[in-house]
């Protein structure tokens, strides 16, 4: 009975150190990805992001203007990740970010914006052993509560 409580243990321990390491990378890849795809760097956020996210990378960096550019220049977008979310299984993470100076895209031929604050989910998968960044659209912001 005792080998089979401390069996219990080492692998509840085991699998918990699995998921905080699984959560640090997941949020730290999230972390990476919106500074690059916020600061327009669209070859370095490639680089973490699944295949079928290249579509929208390339719409994107389609979409930058030399104002854009400019802007960030200026003032750099700055990301932090604030929570995450486990989806469906350990496969799957929704990480939330805090981006200071990104840019509202121009509508009807206007200029881009900075905003000084949005929060952007983003879906993080683990494929491979690497986890990656999952778009299936461009980022969207959400209102920030706050409450």
């Amino acid at each position: 009975m005792k080998k089979f409580l401390t069996i219990a243990i080492i692998l509840t321990t085991t699998a918990c150190s699995m998921v905080q390491r699984d959560d640090s990378e997941a949020t730290a890849v999230a972390t990476e990805w919106g500074e690059a795809f916020f600061n327009c760097d669209y070859h370095a956020a490639e680089a973490l992001s699944t295949a079928e996210s290249r579509r929208w990378l390339q719409f994107a960096a389609s979409n930058t203007t030399q104002q854009d550019l400019d802007l960030l220049r200026q003032h750099p977008a700055e990301v932090d990740a604030t929570d995450f979310f486990p989806e469906a299984d350990d496969t799957l993470r929704v990480v939330q970010l805090v981006v200071r100076h990104s840019l509202s895209p121009a509508i009807n031929g206007g200029q881009s914006v900075q905003v000084e604050e949005a929060l952007f989910p983003v879906t993080v998968v683990k494929r491979n052993g690497s986890w990656l960044v999952r778009m299936a659209s461009l980022p969207r912001s959400e209102k920030q509560s706050h409450d």
